[in-house]
């Protein structure tokens, strides 16, 4: 009872104090002319039932109805959450704690009447992680209650906005056990004196509106952090290792060398004083994370992976994982456009520019690390050559600025992937172009830093403003670059721009099975009919392409034996025993229609990209080559 008391002692007496700075309300409308905060509290102490209580304060609304909202959806994912499916016990007070009436509108919104004597609304918050084998929610995006151990706070899915009030200013008080602490790039107060014998302490978050409190997450664990500050950057790694397998100290060196460099690679872009890596390692148990990998906030990252994997394969994962999300301190958190600024929660509007934010930032995560000395430029090679094969698993002729836009709607969102693949390719190009146009002294990210510094985080673009922009501060060339590729649907010739720097691209094939190739399959169940279909890889394979199969064919029927999600294992034994030469008949449903395709019987291959360096390369290709790789 005390720690409750002291905390409403506490929260009075903070909005008594911004009363008084506030003065007297105008007649304006409240939400347009009142500055008092919304005040949010997360009770980490009194767990009920594995869930986390949520008291949220608001004042002064001029409406008779509100609604209150929990996102849908929210930046840096591309699938519908709906976070408010984890909401319990929804209940609106008004001063004199009178219950309101509240009615549930969808898995997202609360409708509140008599909202003009809204004084307190309470909810019960439930976790994902110990429950992924019934949703979709991705772990870096969801979030965990371990009482006393662990609590992953993705802000986003604990406290909601309120209609046309996502601009006001919201203050979280955090009510946690003494022996835990937060990890967060955010500051944290709060004017209090201790009391003798106390159990628990607050920590008090001010955020000047909904989306910085959305991108803010936090980590509450027993402390296992370090930080080190790199060319004025305050980095901190905090590790959450459920069984003290891994430590923050031992992956400290790694991940050191690994953001110097990303420094040293940027030069004078510099939009952050501080970054945070938050990193929870999953025991895998049943009722524990699975969805290995991170989501990217503008200054911090959480990453989720597996407690079990050995230290040298953990700093690599680290590796590929943190490089990728550090990069997005430039792109969104500098470089964003309307949609992106004033994000909708609930009926979000997708920019066009995915290319940029995931593309560029993908490109960066490779480019640096040659740049830097860190891989060989035959790694490099490599991982360029994996991205073009990869890609071409994908619809290479959709429109990228069109798939952005519609990316939460098939048949786009089965494509979304190559925004790490084909849209770090579009980079590449672009970073080759300006190499050859300004003989060597501009690329890419000199482009990036001319666009970080005519906008900045709080200035947005419009979508159908960049191009035009980026040609006024890079080269004619790079904005018909991006209108032939990425507006309209033309598909990239790579190996013309390669052969820019030197590099000489050549196509051969290799032997295949029929339905898989490696670890890339050319067929795939659907959950959804319980049939057969074919992905955007079939047509790689050279037999597939001979019977005439096109990604998105369903298989029915191979001469005699039909097939189904049931027996799809038996294609690659009984494709096994086929024989050169003989006759073979496809049943499939292709666009609501049957038909048959017959072929003979080929040796089965996929074509692969070699690349290499010229030996008779131009002075002038030498010259691109060495100041695109730093060779």
């Amino acid at each position: 009872m005390l720690r409750k008391i002291k905390l409403i002692r506490i929260l009075i007496l903070y909005v008594l104090i911004l009363n008084c700075v506030v003065g007297c309300k105008t007649t304006e409308s409240a939400l347009t002319v009142d500055h008092t905060p919304i005040i949010a509290s997360l009770d980490l102490v009194d767990i009920i039932d594995d869930k986390i209580k949520v008291e949220i304060k608001v004042a002064n609304l001029d409406t008779d109805t509100i609604s209150y909202y929990l996102p849908k959806i929210v930046p840096g994912t591309y699938q519908n959450n709906n976070y408010g499916k984890y909401i319990e016990e929804f209940k609106a007070f008004d001063l004199q704690g009178n219950e309101l009436p509240v009615k549930k509108h969808g898995d997202n919104r609360w409708k509140i009447n008599n909202s003009k004597q809204l004084n307190t609304i309470t909810y019960l918050v439930n976790d994902t992680f110990d429950s992924e084998n019934t949703h979709q929610i991705f772990s870096p995006t969801g979030t965990n209650i371990l009482k006393n151990e662990n609590f992953v706070l993705n802000l986003y899915a604990f406290v909601g906005y309120f209609h046309q009030m996502k601009e006001k200013k919201y203050n979280l008080f955090i009510i946690h056990p003494l022996d835990m602490e937060a990890s967060t790039s955010l500051s944290e107060y709060l004017p209090k004196e201790p009391q003798a014998g106390d159990k628990y302490d607050t920590d008090l978050f001010v955020f000047k509106r909904y989306a910085d409190l959305a991108d803010s997450p936090i980590m509450y664990s027993v402390p296992d952090k370090v930080t080190f500050n790199i060319n004025e950057i305050e980095v901190l790694l905090s590790v959450y290792s459920p069984n003290k397998v891994h430590r923050a100290a031992q992956l400290m060196p790694q991940m050191e060398r690994m953001i110097r460099a990303q420094k040293n690679f940027l030069g004078q872009i510099n939009t952050t004083k501080k970054y945070s890596v938050l990193l929870y390692l999953s025991s895998s148990k049943s009722n524990d994370a699975k969805g290995f990998g991170a989501l990217e906030h503008n200054t911090s990252t959480v990453v989720v992976l597996p407690e079990s994997i050995p230290l040298k394969k953990l700093n690599e994962s680290l590796t590929d994982v943190v490089s990728h999300e550090f990069f997005h301190i430039i792109t969104p958190l500098s470089i964003h456009s309307e949609e992106i600024h004033d994000f909708d929660y609930n009926n979000p509007k997708m920019s066009e520019h995915l290319w940029l934010y995931e593309g560029t930032t993908e490109y960066f995560s490779l480019l640096f690390q040659i740049n830097q000395a860190l891989i060989t430029k035959e790694d490099f090679f490599e991982r360029i050559l994996e991205k073009i094969n990869t890609s071409k698993t994908f619809d290479d002729t959709l429109s990228f600025t069109e798939m952005s836009k519609n990316i939460l709607q098939d048949p786009y969102l089965e494509n979304y992937r190559n925004v790490y693949e084909k849209g770090s390719l579009i980079s590449m190009c672009i970073d080759i172009i300006m190499r050859e146009k300004s003989n060597g002294a501009y690329g890419i990210v000199d482009l990036i830093q001319g666009l970080s510094g005519r906008f900045g985080s709080e200035i947005p673009f419009k979508d159908e403003e960049l191009i035009d922009v980026i040609k006024e501060i890079s080269y004619p060339e790079v904005a018909n670059f991006l209108k032939t590729h990425v507006v309209n649907n033309t598909p990239i010739d790579y190996g013309f721009y390669l052969e820019k720097t030197g590099l000489t691209y050549n196509t051969i094939e290799i032997p295949s099975a029929y339905f898989i190739h490696e670890q890339e399959p050319f067929i795939k169940g659907s959950e959804a009919t319980k049939k057969v279909v074919f992905t955007n890889g079939a047509e790689r394979n050279n037999f597939l392409k001979k019977v005439g199969i096109k990604s998105g064919d369903i298989l029915l029927a191979i001469d005699n034996k039909t097939y189904s999600i049931k027996n799809i294992y038996d294609l690659f034994s009984d494709s096994n025993k086929w024989k050169i030469g003989d006759d073979v008949v496809f049943s499939i449903e292709r666009n609501q229609s049957v038909f048959k395709l017959t072929s003979k019987v080929i040796a089965p291959a996929v074509e692969k990209i070699v690349l290499k360096q010229n030996p008779n390369a131009s002075k002038k290709q030498i010259a691109i080559l060495k100041s695109w790789i730093n060779d």
